[in-house]
């Protein structure tokens, strides 16, 4: 029998009938199947019964023990849940209306790019008269044809799908936009091959004299390499310990706990720190599974070199991401103004010394064909990029797409099993992940978009907790989760139709991209009218609160509280915030006392992992208080002091002090908008490009694109705050690094007023000084977002020396 006396703080449980001791209990909110509530679906007999149902499959418990057939319905959609189904519902008849469109939008498609090759310049010896100068938009005729371009989640067309998804996204080189004829524009998504357009190329060489260190004339094909950090000339690989000292003995693969400077509650926190925040903006893992069997095996049992092992390790560290990103301590501050990058150091963020734990044991794995294997993969991908190793994140995010595509092709009965609902949830997530890669810096592919046509959409039918339940009622993280995956396919879909149709920007009439774009400008605002009421919001006002506001056990979640520093309150009644440590229960000790002897064995700080000593360092651990009060993290989540009125739920105002949300709300609103203007922009670039190569052949509909192109690129909520704080939660943050270095430099052609076109676009169409007004309040925005991932990202270092020369910006800006 096990001996867990080691550790004094815990308490045992008494022993069962079989003589095995089991783990403290959790706390009484963390599972609501302990309550014997929200089973996902209970067995025919149980329910005859009006028993509990274990839910075992293929036999439950009680089917077992009285030998009888177990029969599982089909989950049955709650009211709360239903959301899912509508968004399903409605893109599906977008996918049918695109069957119907699909032949007549190739066609067109395939009848502009013969006019285009076959006449490329038919229309230069009459461009006086066909056109008209830029202080005089010539109205374009309407639209003749309907492209329809939106393709729904789980479209009931499955061939068409498959065929739209292979030619939407590109598997190889970017495009070069220098081999076409200057009269014709080839859409490009990268920001660094939209700096190659020669309008830009040309504005940039007056800045290249300010800038000697950095070559700009070669960021169209240095471009992924810089956004990788290649040409930076420090070490920026992932460090192996933090220990510096030389004697220094890691801990064996297999060992208990205790080893690793783990005990009961400190694994209980650092769980619930991830399921309440990362897990939330990308559901990969079962926390029902992970608390009720992982976490009591592992304390009992110890680590060893299994997947289980290394995934607990792996939700360990992400876990002290999560603490540190909201009570760590800036990395830096610039003018008073902390960095939005919270927890660790420059060198080495939170949870490194147990990520590097789970490194050692990933190569025992690498040749399983699993669910576990895809989902090891997943969470290494996501640590690294919370901290900011943008090649660690493309090698993982690669290594879990090609698991995830091996699971489906060696046993395709994994998509009906219990088990396909994580798997469809690991599967959209990388398919997400690797869209943006590629759409933004060129990344090849692995393939995995081949297997669109069978994965389905995730439909969380896994048995929830406790904790779950409350956080989707409150954020409806599953809603955002599912309308992130179709934003997806629609931009897939937009790209691809784009990069198909070479646009003769001098002879709008004859090419059909205008009226493309324009239809799909009306599919992107029926996706966000499609969203649930919860995720609605007014398009013209990025912070805006969502159009339909909930409410929790508690305050108003979009009545959130303003931090006051050391105003905290706690209560033995404490709505959910996130993360909450853990409720010590009556008779134990707070996670504050737990000591430094562990394992019976006293550890001298210098020699404690990261996941013990740094923490308590950093200050994570909230100080001592009296029995049976919860422990609560001060700068996080709803206070109970009374709320500070909020306008909208993002600001711009980057010195105001930041409002709270519960459950990472706020990084999941602002990941869904953000994403939406990207699609938007991306979409009305072409009108750009045009009015900076041939402004005297713009149109109306011309100039009415290109200014939505430059709306569209302002104030994204991911960059505002309280959002731009919690950087280390936000997924892939280089892509919106590349992002906002691009259009930072459009941004400054507008305020320069050395373009005539764009400034007339922007007196006549986009509001003038207010529109100015808010130009400026971007560029502020996102001058901070790279002045932050400077720190920690080799490809913001070099952003950063552009955009400090371009805006005149001295020191740290």
């Amino acid at each position: 029998m096990n001996d867990f006396s080691a550790h004094p703080h815990q308490t045992s449980s008494p022993a069962s009938s079989s003589g095995t001791i089991h783990p403290p209990p959790l706390p009484a909110t963390s599972l609501r199947k302990e309550r014997g509530a929200i089973a996902a679906q209970a067995c025919d007999t149980c329910r005859a019964r009006k028993q509990k149902c274990d839910e075992q499959r293929p036999k439950c418990g009680t089917c077992q023990r009285f030998n009888v057939e177990c029969h599982y319905r089909e989950p049955q959609p709650t009211k709360k849940d239903k959301t899912l189904v509508e968004i399903l519902d409605k893109l599906k008849v977008l996918d049918v209306l695109n069957v119907l469109e699909n032949k007549i939008d190739h066609l067109s498609l395939r009848m502009d790019h013969l006019s285009a090759t076959c006449h490329p310049n038919n229309n230069n010896n009459n461009n006086n008269n066909n056109s008209t100068t830029a202080t005089q938009f010539a109205p374009t005729p309407p639209p003749t044809i309907s492209t329809g371009h939106s393709n729904g989640i789980q479209g009931v067309h499955h061939a068409a799908a498959h065929h739209r998804s292979l030619e939407g996204l590109s598997n190889g080189v970017p495009h070069n936009i220098a081999s076409l004829t200057g009269d014709h524009y080839q859409y490009v998504s990268a920001a660094h091959q939209m700096l190659a357009w020669p309008a830009i190329q040309a504005y940039l060489s007056a800045i290249q004299p300010k800038c000697p260190t950095r070559d700009l004339k070669s960021v169209e094909i240095e471009g992924p390499a810089i956004a990788l950090g290649a040409h930076f000339s420090g070490d920026h690989t992932i460090p192996l310990s933090l220990q510096n000292v030389d004697n220094f003995n890691p801990a064996p693969i297999s060992a208990p706990i205790s080893a690793f400077g783990l005990d009961w509650d400190i694994m209980q926190t650092l769980s619930k720190a991830y399921f309440d925040t990362l897990n939330l903006l990308h559901p990969i893992l079962d926390r029902h599974t992970f608390l009720t069997h992982t976490l009591p095996t592992l304390f009992k049992n110890g680590v060893d070199h299994r997947l289980k092992s290394t995934i607990a390790f792996l939700v360990f560290a992400l876990g002290e991401v999560a603490l540190g990103n909201y009570r760590g301590a800036p990395i830096n501050a610039y003018g008073g103004r902390p960095s939005g990058i919270r927890g660790g150091s420059k060198s080495h963020p939170p949870g490194i010394m147990l990520f590097n734990e789970a490194r050692k044991r990933l190569g025992f794995s690498v040749t399983e064909t699993s669910l576990e294997m895809v989902q090891a993969y997943t969470l290494a991908s996501t640590y690294c990029a919370t901290c900011s190793y943008p090649m660690g994140f493309w090698k993982m995010i690669r290594e879990a797409s090609l698991a995830c595509q091996s699971l489906i092709m060696i046993n395709p009965e994994v998509l009906s099993s219990p088990q396909a609902d994580l798997l469809r949830r690991s599967f959209w997530h990388c398919a997400v992940m690797e869209t943006c890669l590629n759409l933004e810096l060129g990344f090849p592919l692995t393939g995995l978009e081949k297997m669109e046509n069978v994965v389905s959409l995730p439909d969380f039918s896994t048995s929830i907790s406790n904790d779950d339940y409350i956080s989707n009622q409150e954020t409806q993280y599953q809603e955002h989760f599912a309308s992130q995956i179709a934003l997806r396919r629609l931009l897939v879909e937009f790209h691809g139709t784009l990069s198909r149709s070479p646009y003769n920007t001098t002879a709008p009439s004859s090419s059909s991209t205008p009226n493309t774009i324009r239809h799909m400008a009306t599919d992107l605002e029926r996706w966000r009218g499609y969203l649930p009421p919860n995720l609605q919001w007014q398009e013209d006002i990025p912070g805006a609160f969502p159009s339909s506001a909930t409410t929790y056990n508690g305050p108003s979640i979009y009545s959130p509280a303003t931090t006051a520093a050391t105003a905290t309150t706690t209560t033995n009644s404490t709505p959910a915030i996130s993360p909450m440590l853990p409720t010590p229960q009556t008779g134990t000790m707070s996670i504050s006392s737990v000591s430094s002897v562990v394992g019976g064995v006293s550890m001298p700080s210098s020699a404690m992992p990261q996941s013990v000593a740094s923490v308590t360092a950093s200050g994570l651990r909230s100080p001592q208080l009296p029995h049976g009060q919860p422990i609560l993290n001060s700068g996080l989540g709803l206070q109970q002091h009374q709320p500070v009125p909020q306008t909208q739920m993002f600001t711009a105002d980057l010195d105001a002090p930041p409002a709270r949300y519960p459950y990472a709300h706020d990084v999941q609103v602002a990941l869904l908008r953000s994403r939406y203007y990207y699609a938007k922009y991306l979409i009305h670039r072409p009108f750009l490009y045009k009015a900076l190569h041939h402004p005297d052949a713009m149109t109306q509909d011309d100039a009415i694109g290109a200014a939505e192109c430059l709306k569209a690129s302002l104030k994204w909520p991911i960059a505002m705050s309280p959002t731009c704080l919690h950087k280390r939660l936000v997924p892939c943050p280089f892509f919106f690094t590349q992002i906002f270095f691009g259009i930072l430099v459009i941004l400054h052609m507008v305020l320069s007023d050395k373009v005539p076109i764009l400034a007339k676009i922007k007196d006549t169409l986009c509001g003038g000084e207010r529109f100015e007004m808010e130009i400026k309040e971007t560029v502020e925005l996102y001058v901070d977002w790279i002045r932050d991932l400077r720190d920690v990202e080799p490809s913001a270092v070099w952003d950063w020396d552009v955009v400090s020369a371009m805006f005149g910006l001295e020191g740290n800006g």
